[in-house]
């Protein structure tokens, strides 16, 4: 297992523990030959040999039997060899290196001892000796091959001239330094690992860095491309980042995002139905309360100086790794045109509900006197109940209409029966109840004759509206004109009136579907709906709708149809 394995700290101290035994090895042979070159120099003069317990025993002068006596108090092999390498004397210790009985040592050739590879050897470095100290390391034979130091040098004895030859055995030596060899080598080895370790780690954090640098890359480029707004808030609910679309929406550079807070106090927070929303009830503030997410929360913003605007917000915390909350992060979207178009919907249903109340209940009401009077008529209240329930009729027949073609027009389905025909009869038969009451003139001028490729029926529905819308909204111009000019490859319709005119902002809304552009003294009824269809139908044909007012100048209403051929 990995753990069992040495580490480098503990390969590096049992090398300096071998590094310290194979020193104080050498020391020990030196001073062993210091003493034998005293004794034979005669610095020394007598040898003082003490017991174990350090009582003196004996002194011995520097003697033949003095040297004796001291190299078989050695630890090491020590021998006396004579001119011919012959062993004159040898202690125990080299007895037993060689495993013989000492008198089996004596009178033999010293270089006998020494292995064959070695003999060679060993005669030449006792020939070099006789002039020169040597050392040597050499193998003695015996049972087994025993690896040994030889420090020669030559000696002065009573019998005259021989040498001394001190064997230390290394095979201690050897194989510490085998083993300071092979922690040599588990050292190496560990380094070569420490070192590809280290190499292998910094290609891993460089490779992981290059990763890291380009996830942050690839979110920066989502985050700056999402349809949605990311802003970020710490604990204390500053604002410390938001992504461009979050700008574009809140309509703040980043750097004046960065200096607000979500709840900030200059912006009202509000809810759906207008009121203020409580610091504590912010989307935000629940998800950093509770810890909890919170999805598609819509609330009302009302900045200084700018229009009211809706969004719907996704809060969620960002969580340490002790899942401590260190800061919250959320996503929104402007939810205004939403929003507004579920208020026209509800202020649709309610008007729609209304304009059909008020004809039906006249209808229930003149049926329920035809009822009464049914066993005795009154011709003249007959024809005045039928009358009433007739356009009563008509009105209700009128809405459903209307509902019907809003809903062809938002599934696509409203279908067009073009032909040629001139404009002309298109002006002269429609608001012929107009005409005939007699309150308002209609006047036609211009190029009436021009023929156009286009649906006639639906066409009549577009120039019906905006007459009727005339008569409603200018009801003091007397004096209604259709007018037809060619704009180069369409006919322009327009449909003029003397009235007070649309306010300026109004005007890009007129043609949106449940608009009603109700002045603030008067009320009109109406689903919102007639402007809708009648911009749909002209789109369908190809051509444009459009309107030119000016405040107390009156209006024009016009539209373009393709000119036939």
């Amino acid at each position: 297992m990995l753990n069992d394995k040495p580490t480098y700290g503990q390969l590096e101290a049992e090398l300096n523990e071998l590094r310290a035994a194979y020193r104080e090895m050498g020391y020990q042979l030196e001073d062993a030959n210091d003493l034998i070159e005293a004794i034979r120099t005669g610095a020394v003069d007598a040898l003082v040999v003490k017991a174990e317990d350090g009582h003196q025993l004996y002194t011995l002068r520097t003697s033949d039997h003095a040297y004796r006596i001291f190299i078989e108090q050695m630890t090491t092999g020590a021998v006396t060899i004579n001119r011919q390498g012959a062993v004159l004397y040898s202690n125990s210790r080299f007895a037993d290196m060689v495993g013989l009985p000492l008198e089996k040592v004596t009178g033999k050739l010293f270089c006998n001892f020494v292995s064959t590879e070695s003999h060679d050897q060993c005669v030449q470095l006792i020939n070099s000796a006789w002039t020169e100290s040597r050392k040597q390391e050499l193998y003695l034979s015996g049972n087994t091959s025993l690896p040994v130091l030889l420090s020669l040098q030559t000696l002065q004895l009573e019998d005259g001239l021989a040498m001394s030859v001190i064997v230390t055995d290394l095979s201690a030596q050897k194989a510490q330094q085998k083993m300071l060899e092979e922690k040599n080598q588990a050292l190496e080895q560990a380094q070569r690992k420490a070192d590809e370790l280290n190499s292998n780690l910094e290609q891993t954090v460089s490779e992981r860095t290059k990763d890291l640098y380009a996830n942050q890359q690839r979110l920066t480029r989502i985050l700056e491309t999402m349809a949605e707004g990311v802003c970020i808030i710490d604990t204390a609910g500053a604002l410390t980042y938001a992504n461009p679309m979050a700008q574009k929406i809140l309509g703040l550079s980043l750097n004046r995002i960065k200096a607000h807070t979500y709840n900030d106090p200059q912006w009202d927070n509000l809810r759906l139905d207008g009121t203020p929303l409580p610091a504590n009830e912010h989307p935000m503030a629940v998800m950093m309360t509770t810890g909890q997410a919170l999805y598609d929360q819509e609330i009302g913003i009302q900045p200084p100086n700018r229009e009211r605007f809706y969004i719907s917000i996704n809060a969620a915390p960002v969580r340490d790794e002790n899942g401590n909350i260190v800061a919250g992060i959320g996503t929104f979207m402007d939810v205004t045109h939403r929003r507004k178009a579920t208020q026209q919907k509800d202020e649709f249903i309610s008007v729609a509900s209304h304009e059909l109340k008020t004809p039906i209940t006249s209808l229930k009401a003149s049926l329920q006197l035809l009822d009464r009077m049914k066993n005795q008529p009154s011709p003249a209240m007959l024809v005045k109940l039928v009358d009433q329930s007739n356009r009563s009729l008509n009105k209700v027949s009128t809405l459903i209409e209307y509902l019907l073609n809003a809903t062809k027009v938002t599934e696509g389905q409203l279908q067009l029966n073009k032909k040629i025909f001139p404009l002309k009869e298109l002006i002269d038969d429609c608001c012929n109840d107009i005409r005939t009451e007699g309150g308002y003139e209609l006047i036609s001028e211009g190029e009436t004759g021009l023929q156009v490729n286009a649906d006639p029926d639906k066409c009549d529905q577009v120039l019906v509206n905006l007459v009727n819308n005339a008569v409603k909204y200018a009801f003091n111009s007397k004096v209604i004109s259709i007018k037809v000019e060619r704009a180069e490859r369409f006919a322009k319709v327009m449909v003029i009136d003397q009235g007070p005119g649309v306010p300026p902002d109004k005007l890009p809304h007129l043609f949106e579907r449940y608009y009603r552009a109700d002045d603030s003294s008067q009320q009109y009824s109406g689903l919102g709906l007639g402007l809708y269809i009648c911009a749909e139908i002209v789109k369908k044909h190809g051509g444009q709708i459009g309107v030119d007012s000016k405040l107390g100048e009156g209006s024009s209403f016009w539209f373009t149809l393709p000119l036939a051929g």
